[in-house]
């Protein structure tokens, strides 16, 4: 374990994430990035809300759908922080995992028969091939928030305590 000097990013509105940023983990007052981890991430601390928030065209923001402007828009950097842009919602059907999952099995699928704990459903669907960072870029794109790495951290416990 390293211990991070915070003085030198200073501490105002910042995250500091030991591990990259789609599944690192932040890291506490205790300031100690993780044995395995070779990166630490800053990141600026969202929470802000705007005022008519769904009417803001969205010009610098980054989106995988044609929500904002900034689609058709080419930029080169965008304002990213840990907003989250809405709250949590249902998890919603859609193609949005198949698009940007690095492998040839059904992602959605395999996220629902998480949640139920249906054992021989996720041996069907691939649970043994898989780890929570390779639906890193699901829970990015995902149109409902869903916390995918968790779900399928889940899982593969499941799996491990039933062998």
């Amino acid at each position: 374990m390293k211990a991070v000097d915070k003085s030198v990013f200073g501490t105002d509105g910042t995250r500091f994430i030991s591990g990259n940023i789609l599944n690192g983990h932040k890291i506490d007052n205790e300031c100690f990035i993780g044995y395995y981890d070779q990166q630490i991430t800053v990141i600026r601390e969202g929470g802000r809300r705007r005022v008519l928030g769904w009417m803001y065209p969205g010009l610098k923001l980054w989106s995988n759908s044609n929500t904002f402007l900034s689609k058709f828009i080419t930029r080169k950097s965008y304002d990213v922080d840990t907003t989250l842009h809405g709250g949590r919602r249902v998890m919603m059907f859609s193609d949005a995992y198949d698009k940007v999952f690095p492998m040839d099995i059904m992602p959605m699928e395999l996220l629902k028969a998480c949640v139920t704990k249906d054992i021989d459903k996720m041996e069907a669907l691939g649970i043994y091939e898989v780890t929570e960072e390779d639906f890193a870029l699901c829970e990015v794109v995902c149109p409902s928030k869903t916390e995918c790495q968790q779900i399928i951290h889940d899982g593969l416990t499941i799996i491990r305590e039933q062998a």
